[in-house]
């Protein structure tokens, strides 16, 4: 019998957990004793059986995502403060933006007087940022074999994609390859914290939700990846999540709990890395 997937209401449990975990030396017996008796109500009463969404390969993921993928998503609010900071110290010149999904960056980088070369996996997601940037280079290609020669761009900026490669090491080697001494690379990724705590690239689509399974790297692995492919570490940072970034299946279900359980915690890792 194939597993249709984790449900509402195991998410629950779980998330109720975890806030009792994170203020169980804060919180007053009153207030632990709430959140116990919110959880024994859950699965003493109607189980919340609802699947958390199918599973997606990358290529289907984007296909059905990249219709919806601009709206707000729940990271970028404390991602894109500390990215922008770094992208806008860039002289202009010429700019990669890798895994540039609907041309998010490539369009900031534009606005920045840079010449833009955007890849993406995803031929949905690079249809859209054509829309968008009509004088750009959007090119296929993956993380792990750029189509860019040697030394060929400035700059590069990696935006919340290499947590979809289980080679790390590879995708900055890579960023490394092309980016021509004195460049720049700049990288946002989900944190690993939240990866290892079940987090996954959630998104609705037409008929149902749905996600794509992430990887968890550690801040080591980045810096491993990088020292070995020659760049220097310039800057690091680890914003953490807002209540407006916890939008999660629960957010609205068991708001305290849901709150207690993710608010605070690094919720993003944000690299500069010099060349």
């Amino acid at each position: 019998m194939t597993d249709p997937g984790p449900t509402l209401e195991e998410l629950m449990v779980g998330v109720g957990g975890l806030a009792l975990l994170r203020t169980l030396y804060a919180d007053a017996a009153d207030a632990r004793a709430a959140r116990l008796a919110e959880t024994r109500a859950l699965l003493d009463g109607t189980p919340r059986t609802e699947h958390l969404g199918a599973e997606l390969d990358l290529t289907e993921g984007y296909v059905r995502w990249a219709p919806t993928y601009d709206r707000p998503l729940r990271l970028f609010g404390i991602e894109e403060p500390p990215l922008r900071r770094l992208l806008d110290d860039l002289p202009a010149g010429e700019a990669l933006d890798a895994a540039c999904g609907t041309g998010r960056w490539a369009a900031h980088l534009a606005d920045r007087g840079h010449t833009v070369v955007g890849v993406d996996q995803s031929p949905a997601m690079l249809d859209r940022a054509r829309t968008k940037l009509p004088d750009a280079r959007f090119l296929e290609g993956q993380l792990t074999a750029l189509p860019l020669p040697d030394a060929s761009v400035d700059a590069a900026v990696c935006a919340l994609a290499l947590v979809h490669v289980a080679d790390l090491a590879t995708a900055i080697g890579e960023l490394a390859r092309v980016v021509r001494p004195g460049g720049r690379i700049v990288v946002s990724d989900v944190h690993p914290f939240l990866v290892m705590l079940g987090w996954q690239a959630q998104f609705p689509t037409d008929q149902c939700r749905a996600f794509m399974r992430l990887h968890a790297h550690l801040p080591s692995d980045y810096t491993t990846a990088a020292l070995d492919a020659g760049l220097t570490v310039r800057a690091h940072a680890e914003p953490c999540l807002s209540a407006e970034a916890v939008a999660t299946p629960t957010a609205d279900l068991i708001p305290d709990a849901n709150r207690a359980a993710y608010v605070g915690l690094p919720g993003v890792i944000v690299w500069e890395f010099g060349r």
